[in-house]
């Protein structure tokens, strides 16, 4: 028996408002702050609703056909059979084609598959932990490392980030607060006013450079910056959790234009206003480095797949 999106909508809102009624009396559920995050005991599992955006990119067109075998033949159903009791949303959508000047930014071609948690299971893989969530591995093949420029050493998701803009483009993994903390312009946006380019991205500050540094300059010169461009109309953003913590970056931001036009015309003009950093170690906007700390990916609105409400495959029993 199939149950509705409205219907599962409300089992999640009930459980987030369980969630918060017991962060507020002093349990040990996990904090969605990331400031005020501590990190996970082995074997400990809390009821932490969060977010994560997952990027993928493949070497060049060619290889789609692989990519998306893999996908939807092995990894979809691998992972609703894992993760289908405490996952509330998954959902696949292809990246738009990269524009003009889109790799001096980290971008990312193939895909961004967006989860919805509602507790932390990230303390399952620690060391010291022998609790398991499921019975079956995940599949995958050296080959599909390969085509998506993962090193092929390291599974399928890299412990150590080797991105570089030539070599490596590891699966991105990141982690963030359920609602946005910045909602720092579009507020009032709805559907009904125009198409949506979105940009997601994720990056780091360079080696050396305390985030307390790093968002100062961020809030206070970047963002601000971006916000005042015409072309821009919707920004949002968050600090990326400590727990789980699945890869260097430390922060989220999507902003809106209505194409990739408008995209280039906006990143053309910033280049001459906004000012380099004293502590950035790269030379070209938006000085942090591309693919190493800077990463991203272009959207729409809607997924390719919602594969919760849509797949009917092999999914396992746990």
């Amino acid at each position: 028996m199939s149950i509705s999106r409205t219907k599962r909508n409300r089992f999640f809102i009930a459980a987030v408002v369980l969630a918060a009624a017991l962060v507020s009396i002093g349990g040990a559920y996990g904090q969605s702050d990331p400031a005020q995050q501590t990190p996970t005991p082995p074997g400990a599992v809390l009821f932490q609703p969060s977010r994560s955006f997952l990027m993928v990119s493949v070497r060049d067109d060619s290889d789609l056909p692989a990519a998306y075998r893999w996908l939807y033949r092995d990894h979809v159903d691998d992972s609703i059979s894992q993760f289908s009791p405490y996952v509330t949303g998954y959902a696949t959508y292809r990246a738009l084609p990269v524009p003009p000047g889109g790799e001096d930014f980290g971008t990312y071609n193939w895909i961004m598959t967006e989860h919805y948690w509602l507790i932390n299971d990230a303390a399952l893989a620690r060391p010291g932990s022998k609790t398991r969530s499921t019975a079956f591995a995940e599949t995958f093949e050296k080959s599909y490392l390969e085509i998506t420029r993962n090193p092929t050493d390291q599974g399928l998701r890299a412990d150590k980030w080797v991105g570089t803009r030539e070599g490596y483009h590891p699966t991105v993994f990141v982690f963030v607060p359920i609602w946005w903390e910045d909602d720092m312009k579009g507020f009032n946006r709805t559907i009904a006013d125009g198409p949506n380019y979105r940009w997601l991205i994720a990056f780091k500050y360079p080696d050396g450079v305390s985030q307390e540094v790093g968002d100062k300059w961020f809030h206070e010169v970047l963002a601000p910056a971006i916000i005042k461009q015409p072309e821009v109309t919707r920004f949002l953003s968050s600090r990326v959790l400590k727990d789980p913590k699945t890869g260097p970056f430390q922060r989220v931001v999507e902003i809106w234009f209505d194409n990739s036009k408008q995209w280039e015309k906006a990143m053309a003009e910033l280049k001459g206003k906004v000012a380099k950093p004293s502590w950035a170690t790269y030379g070209t906007f938006p000085y942090i480095e591309p693919y190493k700390d800077f990463v991203g990916t272009f959207l729409l609105d809607s997924p390719e797949t919602d594969h919760l409400r849509e797949r009917r495959g092999y999914v396992t029993t746990r």
